[in-house]
């Protein structure tokens, strides 16, 4: 009976333990997925962590990528930005705060892409009724429909268009001045992130060289350069 408790107790404490936050910087950086130290698999768990005694962000791992809810904080404990990933890239709204408490921005993201604020979305969707038409008008006749009818061009069908790959995650690229992917020179959009998890540049490589127009931003989310390669 005693060593049953005592089995019992290991198995608490260790639960206990498994679900407490790592400290993300105690996490290792390996071509972009993140693993604890030993660890084989991609690190999958809450995660935390720390400046001066308070939190400075938190947050979930999936499978070595950044995933679920993260909140940014200030060193002063105010509240910076907070927002959702999937698969390691920005997904959905994101708002953030001035460290005085007042809301500054709030974006959209897609795949990591920055499409814009709320109110920006919100004025592209267009209307459900044309507003210019005045409440209760009359129906057109059938006459009338079908002499519309005749005169209105047909619209073009639209192809639709194949959906854009996500970009990979810079520090997966391997290689010196040609870069690699799993081997082969990679072609396509790259981001690569701040550790506080903020874009720090997004740009396009051809054949393992860079191509394309070149973004780079400081850590507030202000544009620091563009090049063109």
């Amino acid at each position: 009976m005693r060593h049953l408790l005592l089995f019992s107790a290991i198995l608490i404490a260790v639960s206990c333990s498994t679900n407490k936050p790592v400290n993300f910087d105690q996490l290792q950086d390996r071509g972009g997925l993140f693993y604890l130290a030993n660890d084989k698999d991609p690190f999958t768990g809450d995660v935390i962590s720390y400046q001066g005694g308070r939190p400075i962000l938190e947050g979930h791992m999936k499978n070595g990528l950044r995933d679920g809810l993260w909140i940014f904080y200030y060193a002063s404990g105010q509240k910076q930005a907070e927002g959702m990933y999937a698969d390691g890239l920005k997904e959905g709204t994101w708002t953030y705060w001035k460290e005085n408490g007042e809301q500054d921005v709030v974006e959209i993201y897609k795949m990591g892409n920055r499409l814009g604020n709320e109110q920006a979305a919100a004025d592209s969707v267009a209307p459900p009724e044309d507003p210019a038409k005045p409440a209760g008008a009359a129906k057109a006749t059938p006459q009338q429909t079908q002499v519309e009818e005749k005169v209105a061009d047909p619209e073009p069908v639209k192809a639709k268009e194949p959906e854009k790959p996500k970009p990979v995650v810079w520090e997966r690229l391997r290689g010196g001045p040609v870069k690699t992917l799993d081997g082969v020179p990679y072609t396509g959009d790259v981001v690569k992130y701040f550790t506080t998890g903020g874009l720090e540049l997004q740009g396009h490589f051809t054949n393992g060289h860079r191509s394309g127009k070149w973004t780079f931003y400081w850590p507030n989310g202000n544009v620091k350069d563009v090049r063109y390669y």
